[in-house]
């Protein structure tokens, strides 16, 4: 490789103070050091060089015109440098939080809330990890997660419509707050079912839209309003996500079900109709789940506090909040 020819590195900085107050004595201030070493390091340069960068009086300098465009160079190369060493410092002052959170949740409801948490917590870079496998918090893959599912020891009906999704590998030491509950609705395009008022039962007459994810939802949610016909899901549409089925949906395409949640957000209910409300909570909960290792930390404290204040915006009940 090319072996640099650069001039001394330290006399720059010294050549670059001398020039800016145009004084050795006052660029040896600066710098902390003596009027002879910069003027040493001024003369090592201009010797390196092979060229005069300063008129020399007796009481004051001048840049030569040399001098004048060396020092250009100087300070926009002193000042790059400054800009990417920044860099790192700021990057260093702000600590990172890493978030694994579930990818519609993600976009629905924490993407766009974030400029709200970024305001209060500016030292707090946010790292998000969208994910539907059950998060791994002993692992440090991430320190808190969202997800949903049924919370170990609670109490659920048996027409509660299920959630297979697991929420973490290990429950050991895993402190968990509810965000919101599950709630399934169904939603269309507006022009889908007319005009005509229309029941659960109604509902199997039209495509019915499934999520990979909840394969379950719709026959659990039938047979939770009393319906008995069979849904088969083989026939019918099916979507990995659920912002892929509510697309699905505005198109006209079928009948989808949902976690209200979704919908809450300004753009959820977007060309879509509720034909039919629920008040059925599937068996199962939106979780914050911390482990006890990270709970104390500041940066997992203040989002804490602030996703349990932003999900009682959507489900009214006030958070016991730590102070962070």
């Amino acid at each position: 490789m090319r072996k640099r020819r650069l001039p001394p590195l330290n006399a720059l900085r010294g050549f670059d103070a001398a020039a800016r107050h145009l004084s050795f004595t006052k660029a040896a201030e600066e710098l902390s050091l003596t009027q002879g070493a910069v003027s040493r390091q001024v003369k090592e340069l201009e010797l390196h060089l092979g060229q005069e960068l300063f008129r020399r009086f007796t009481r004051r300098i001048e840049l030569t015109a040399e001098g004048e465009q060396f020092f250009r160079s100087v300070e926009s190369m002193l000042d790059e440098l400054e800009r990417a060493a920044g860099r790192f410092s700021r990057r260093k002052d702000r600590a990172t939080l890493t978030v694994s959170v579930l990818p519609t949740i993600a976009s629905v409801w924490l993407m766009p809330r974030l400029h709200l948490f970024t305001s209060l917590h500016p030292q707090i870079e946010l790292r998000v990890v969208s994910s539907i496998e059950p998060a791994d918090l002993l692992a440090h893959e991430a320190d808190v997660a969202i997800r949903v599912g049924r919370l170990p020891g609670r109490h659920y009906e048996r027409n509660q419509p299920r959630i297979e999704l697991s929420m973490l590998t290990r429950w050991d030491g895993v402190h968990a707050d509810e965000l919101f509950p599950d709630r399934l609705v169904p939603v269309c395009s507006p022009g889908l079912l007319g005009e005509t008022d229309v029941t659960a039962a109604d509902l199997v007459r039209w495509p019915l839209i499934h999520t990979s994810t909840r394969r379950h939802a719709w026959p659990d949610w039938l047979k939770a309003h009393g319906v008995r016909a069979a849904v088969e899901i083989e026939q019918t549409l099916q979507f990995g996500h659920f912002f892929m089925s509510l697309d699905a949906a505005r198109q006209g395409r079928g009948i989808a079900l949902v976690p209200d949640i979704i919908l809450a957000h300004e753009e959820g209910m977007r060309g879509l109709t509720v034909p039919l409300t629920s008040e059925l909570d599937s068996a199962g909960e939106y979780y914050l789940l911390i482990h006890e290792s990270r709970f104390d930390d500041p940066r997992v404290q203040g989002f804490r506090n602030w996703a349990l204040k932003e999900s009682f915006k959507v489900r009214g009940n006030p958070p016991k909040l730590v102070p962070a």
